[in-house]
């Protein structure tokens, strides 16, 4: 075995062009020398009887830490922007047959979980970009905890399970009703039952309710025309808000009462909700659904979930699905976040270089006819990676059927390095036919402009230029394409975000057009560029009818010690996205501020609600770090206008002590006014399919949910928390997600592949005891080869035994197995 220390060689897997590339086999693990978490082997193994020969062909992949460039012997490793790195040997390197090259790097930060290890392999020609070979990411070795590290862990998780396994009590409806009154009795639902909906609801509710009669098919249920006959009722009634609803389970029937078709739809999820989760509905000859009275309409008028589809794209069929699991737990807002630095994916007919270069990640970007691989995208995604502009309106219409609104993100200024980068392509294409005027009119980067700045992604040129004229003309086009696109559809396009985060620190200093603006408008600080900026942009808006959206910078302003609130745009009806209060950040109150101000504020608490975030410590679970490790109880604990008041019990980090959280600014009562929602966010840096994007939403996705509807409870107070009825509470809300809601999953929506729960194990008085994260699921252990179901007096275990303790749904599909030797 060969071994080379490079400093981040990445793989190196070359196999000629005409070779299998199955012949090479590539495999990553923690370096036997490492303590400080930063370096890594890498090892190439020749599985093939010939020679590969690698001085033809350089080494690329992504990283989502960022590695400084490194030399060492032959090779170098380069970082090519963003998260794409090159490995260059220097002259060829032979890989006889059989043999193994084993290359050692290091990165910048401690690699913690597995989404942070490399991916996205393939090697490209140095004489011709089109020979490109595509390598599969490196199969991965589990960094090794000691057996007394692995037992204090699973024992401390063990303690946690145990304080919410002692109680049956089961939240009835989710999310939690306005008021709810549980009877004595049960109305028993059978097939062909019948059904009647007030003519005037029947229009608005026909798409969703036939969708209903879809899901529950083998009902056969009948309309007819009398109320009075009906099992099922929805009678229109005047005085309800426009999503609130009564719900009557009684000896009579089933009644649900609503002014607007809306309310009549959350009452039919809520009924939805009644239903057991053991019963599936598709098979079974009866319901009972218990006697109930209930009266109800969500705390917060926005309810959302922004999915990213830019940085790994998802299609409509996905898209759809979660329109479908945000209706039927009550979330009305789609933010739909389908452009960044890694991909446009919208088409814009009158601008087909957004999608034709914006969506197209490859090896060959050097060309200017495609943007570069990013997240994993490696040799080159096949397939259409962006909507049409059928399939986005076919999305609008199946969304407003269902009450959701799709809310798009175009993202500016920052963040914008897909549209720059096609519009720069646009520009040279437009000079080379002599149309100058054309080619200036969308072209959105000074090319003078020597501005050095990293982002947050580690991107050295995505933003957009604030002096430029095309960088306007841009935003008003796109703008009004999109809008045309909901006419089009028959809705109305209200709200559009234009992102606004994270622009990196440096952007501008370095560009003459800015320094010309600056001058002319007698600017002292670039800083100052900032708010001009923001209101230039809210002109645009303000004369196409439009309520700028954007993240919480777009109401703040840097008056030369950072970030801060901005209280001369609070009037102007902006709608900030505040996803920065990252515990021991310094922001936690950075929402507080921002609505006492004035600013009508969405709370995406990116502590709680950023479910790209890791579960927990263990290496296997996917997903970032850099805001918290977010269980389902951590997510539960999110109070949206009292944040401090159990932030101690719930703090994931390094434990701040309450005299950090002391004079942080509270929520007024003016603030509560401009406090308009709650959303969550899926970033999919990290998450490469829908199975993934399962994994990471749900069960999160319920803590959400119940945050968003369901009303204030007394204890949401930092004079009156009370640790033990909150942990009542979300007793009986994880019995209702695990027993019931968990399992509707797999029968709606085409199924999703939700995370099951983890085990804890714990050694008393010589037994080895096993529980859940949430119940539902049956555990089960694996010793000397056999799985059993683990018993529940505890199990016995002789010295050097080790035995493997996992859950499993229905279908066999596991859980994250714990670990255990006596």
């Amino acid at each position: 075995m060969k071994k080379i220390s490079l400093a981040f060689c990445a793989y190196i897997l070359a196999v000629g062009v005409g070779q299998a590339q199955e012949a090479v086999h590539l495999h990553w693990r923690f370096s036997n020398q490492d303590t400080t978490g930063k370096q890594f082997d890498l090892t190439v193994k020749n599985n093939g009887g010939k020679a590969i020969d690698f001085g033809e062909y350089d080494l690329w992949f992504n990283s989502n830490y960022h590695l400084k460039d490194q030399v060492h012997g032959k090779y170098k490793i380069t970082d090519q922007n963003g998260n794409l790195y090159r490995v260059s040997f220097q002259e060829p390197v032979q890989l006889a047959g059989k043999d193994s090259l084993v290359i050692t790097y290091v990165t910048d930060h401690p690699i913690t979980h597995t989404s942070f290890a490399p991916n996205g392999f393939y090697l490209q020609s140095k004489q011709d970009a089109n020979k490109v070979i595509a390598l599969k990411n490196p199969s991965i070795t589990v960094p090794q905890v000691s057996d007394a590290k692995n037992k204090e862990m699973l024992g401390k998780l063990f303690d946690k399970n145990a304080l919410f396994n002692g109680s049956s009590d089961t939240q009835f409806i989710l999310p939690t009703p306005q008021s709810i009154t549980r009877n004595n009795g049960q109305f028993v639902v059978k097939n062909g039952f019948n059904y009647f909906i007030d003519p005037s609801l029947t229009k608005d509710l026909s798409n969703s309710f036939a969708s209903l009669n879809k899901e529950f098919s083998s009902w056969k249920a009948k309309p007819v025309k009398d109320k009075k006959q009906a099992q099922l009722s929805i009678q229109k009634v005047s005085g309800l808000a426009d999503d609130a609803y009564k719900l009557s389970v009684n000896e009579k029937g089933i009644r649900i009462e609503a002014s607007h078709a809306q309310g009549a739809f959350y009452g039919l999820q809520s009924l939805i909700s009644l239903i057991p989760g053991n019963l599936n509905a598709m098979q079974t000859a009866s319901i009972a659904i218990p006697f109930v009275e209930v009266n109800d309409a969500p705390r917060y008028g926005y309810r959302g979930l922004m999915l990213d589809i830019s940085r790994n794209f998802k299609d409509l069929s996905t898209l759809k699905r979660y329109v479908d699991v945000m209706a039927r737990y009550k979330l009305n807002k789609l933010h739909l976040h389908f452009i960044d630095d890694e991909g446009w994916r919208l088409e814009i007919p009158s601008l087909p270089e957004l999608t034709a270069i914006g969506a197209n990640r490859t090896p060959q970007y050097t060309d200017g006819n495609s943007i570069q691989p990013s997240y994993g995208s490696g040799a080159g995604l096949t397939g259409k990676q962006y909507l049409t502009k059928t399939e986005f309106q076919e999305l609008l219409r199946y969304a407003a059927d269902r009450f959701v609104t799709v809310v798009p993100e175009v993202e500016t200024p920052g963040h914008a390095r897909a549209a720059v980068k096609a519009m720069e392509t646009r520009y040279h294409r437009l000079i080379k036919e002599g149309n100058k005027k054309e080619a200036e009119r969308f072209l959105m980067n000074d090319f003078a402009d020597s501005s050095k700045y990293y982002s947050a992604q580690y991107w050295q040129d995505n933003v957009m230029n604030p002096a430029m004229p095309g960088t306007y003309h841009f935003i008003a086009h796109v703008l009004d394409e999109i809008k045309a696109m909901y006419q089009e559809a028959g809705l109305e396009l209200k709200v559009i975000s234009i992102g606004g985060d994270e622009l990196p620190n440096g952007s501008w200093e370095g560009s003459p057009l800015v320094q010309a603006l600056m001058k002319e408008k007698g600017m002292t600080s670039v800083h100052e560029v900032w708010p001009y900026y923001i209101a230039r942009v809210h002109e645009i808006l303000a004369e196409k009818q439009l309520t700028m959206a954007g993240w919480e910078e777009v109401g703040m302003v840097n008056r030369g010690k950072g970030m801060e609130v901005n209280e001369k745009f609070a009037d102007k009806g902006f709608m900030l996205d505040v996803w920065n209060n990252t515990i021991g950040g310094g922001q936690e109150d950075l929402a507080y501020k921002l609505a006492n101000a004035g600013h009508n504020t969405v709370f995406i608490s990116a502590s709680n609600f950023y479910f790209d975030m890791v579960w927990d410590n263990h290496f296997e679970e996917p997903g970032l770090t850099w805001a918290s490790k977010t269980d389902l109880y951590h997510a539960y604990s999110l109070l949206p206008e009292t944040y401090f008041a159990n932030i101690l019990y719930t703090d994931r980090g390094k434990p701040l002590g309450e005299s950090y959280f002391k004079d942080k600014t509270r929520l007024s009562a003016e603030g509560v006014k401009h406090l308009v929602g709650l959303k969550g966010a899926l970033w999919q840096e990290t998450v490469l399919d829908e199975e993934a994007m399962d994994y990471m939403i749900f069960p999160r996705f319920f803590a959400l949910a119940e945050r968003a509807w369901a009303p204030q409870r007394e204890w949401e107070s930092e004079e009156k928390f009370d640790k033990k009825a909150f942990d009542k509470t979300y007793t009986a809300f994880i019995n209702k997600v695990g027993n019931h809601e968990l399992p509707k999953l797999k029968h709606f929506a085409g199924g999703f592949h939700y995370r099951l729960p983890a085990v804890g194990l714990k050694e008393e008085n010589g037994k080895l005891h096993a529980n859940a994260e949430y119940p539902g699921f049956p555990i089960q252990y694996k010793l000397n080869g056999s799985a059993k179901g683990f018993p529940k007096e505890g199990l016995n275990l002789k010295a050097g035994e080790r035995v493997e303790v996992y859950t499993i749904d229905s279908d066999g599909r596991t859980g994250r197995v714990s670990n255990y030797a006596k």
